[in-house]
């Protein structure tokens, strides 16, 4: 019997950390655009995805939902805002929780929406704590994506709604991964058992590979953050990743250029 990936919440954690910048956007996801005539920038896009995700996740007013990956707070803000729902964020980066902090007392929204550091894979929450969760691009980060959908299932309610927002690997198209402790992505026909086999049952899996994109600035500051220890980087991410974040390096991102992209909905059984 093979053992569980161990936690890289370190490791993930510093790369976000040294990543951290004031100018950081609210949104760290990719942006998503409704069909071919949809012209709209990217900080829309953006927020077109998170309005994805909430109309999946479906809140109602005065729910408790788990944020899983909370980056600077932008969507959980949009969440707060869209339901008057109450949101916990959670993230392995302190920079960030200090960010997202900072942003929901700037939004007015700091008595509804908290972020703290957590690990997803030891959630420090009672069972059945909340009546709903998302991912927003997070769960690409956990090696071991099994324990942490049966660990949200367990703080979840019965019949709570999880929504995901997840990169994929896609025949044909060149995302690497091997080696790296920072994205370890699986294949769009393994998220259904994954949810099955942490108690959620799959209720839609959407490919959005076409509609996607991912922002100029934040890959500016990933590659900044690790270009005066690219050797280093490679060491811990994996050489082809590190590799692959450069690539084209001033050439913008095309709509539908990312490997793959899903939007996927369970249910806690």
């Amino acid at each position: 019997m093979s053992s569980a990936p161990p936690s890289n919440a370190g490791q993930v954690g510093e790369v976000y950390d040294k990543a951290a910048v004031a100018e950081t956007p609210a949104n760290l996801h990719l942006g998503y655009w409704t069909d071919e005539a949809d012209d709209a920038d990217l900080a829309t896009a953006t927020e077109q995805l998170t309005a994805q995700l909430i109309e999946r996740l479906a809140p109602r007013a005065g729910q408790r939902i788990l944020d899983v990956g909370c980056g600077v707070g932008g969507p959980a803000i949009s969440l707060a805002r869209s339901a008057a729902v109450e949101v916990l964020g959670i993230t392995v980066s302190h920079a960030q929780v200090e960010q997202a902090t900072a942003r929901a007392y700037a939004a007015g929204l700091a008595d509804r929406v908290r972020f703290e550091y957590a690990d997803a894979l030891e959630l420090p929450y009672e069972d059945a704590a909340f009546d709903g969760a998302w991912f927003v691009e997070s769960l690409i980060h956990m090696p071991d994506k099994e324990r942490v959908l049966a660990e949200v299932a367990r703080v979840l309610k019965p019949g709570a709604r999880v929504a995901v927002a997840d990169m994929f690997r896609r025949p044909g198209h060149d995302w690497p991964t091997e080696g790296s402790t920072l994205v370890t992505a699986v294949g769009l026909d393994d998220y259904p058992k994954l949810f099955e086999q942490a108690g959620l049952e799959p209720v839609e899996i959407r490919d959005v590979s076409d509609r996607a994109t991912y922002p100029p600035a934040i890959q500016t500051q990933l590659r900044d953050a690790i270009r005066p220890q690219r050797e280093a980087a490679a060491r811990g991410l994996g050489e082809s990743l590190v590799n692959w974040l450069f690539r084209d390096e001033d050439q913008p991102p095309a709509r539908g250029g990312f490997p793959g992209y899903v939007l996927m909905t369970g249910e806690r059984i």
